[in-house]
């Protein structure tokens, strides 16, 4: 498994009409822009992933990043933020990582603004390179909800196969469908 110390700071950048987007680990230089984009977009994004992941506030953008960073020095996952013109249009995640299985949770989310242009799609094949590229794993994995019809498209979009559907799956009570990418 990959010290996630050793991957880099910023991705390859997304090319867009607008510019380029860039894909930057999380840091906490990026918590008022974080808090921003997850204060605009609690209402898209807090039925699907939760508030864990997407802060409404700076002290709770602070506190989120300090324990992802946590997590990141305990090779738990990594995760980046999509930047354009210094606000954060996004986040993706590859978290869970299972060293003696080679596997991971592959998650994202977007700023409403953001949707509809081919982000998410991008994100997600730019940490799926990372992953069985320069993390060692095999496999990635993302639940999505039945009703998560853009996610659902999504994961179609980049490849992913699905596998089935998981009862009882996530926060104990909701059913997610199983996709998974395969190196």
């Amino acid at each position: 498994m990959t010290d996630l110390y050793v991957l880099p700071a910023k991705l390859p950048a997304i090319h867009t009409q607008q510019g380029p987007v860039t894909l930057e680990r999380i840091h906490v230089n990026h918590a008022e822009m974080l808090a921003k984009a997850g204060a605009d977009s609690a209402d898209h994004v807090h039925q699907w992933l939760g508030k864990e992941l997407c802060p409404i506030s700076l002290r709770a953008a602070v506190k989120v990043i300090a324990d992802l960073e946590e997590k990141r020095i305990q090779g738990f996952g990594i995760c980046y933020l999509l930047i354009f013109n210094q606000q954060c249009l996004g986040l993706g995640i590859i978290n869970y990582i299972h060293p003696t299985h080679k596997n991971a949770n592959l998650g994202y989310w977007l700023h409403p603004a953001s949707v509809g242009q081919g982000l998410a799609s991008a994100l997600c094949k730019s940490l799926t390179r990372l992953a069985f590229t320069q993390m060692d794993l095999m496999r990635l994995e993302l639940l999505i909800e039945p009703a998560n019809y853009a996610s659902i498209a999504l994961a179609e979009r980049i490849g992913a196969s699905k596998e089935g559907l998981c009862k009882k799956r996530l926060w104990g009570t909701r059913d997610a469908y199983l996709y998974s990418i395969v190196a």
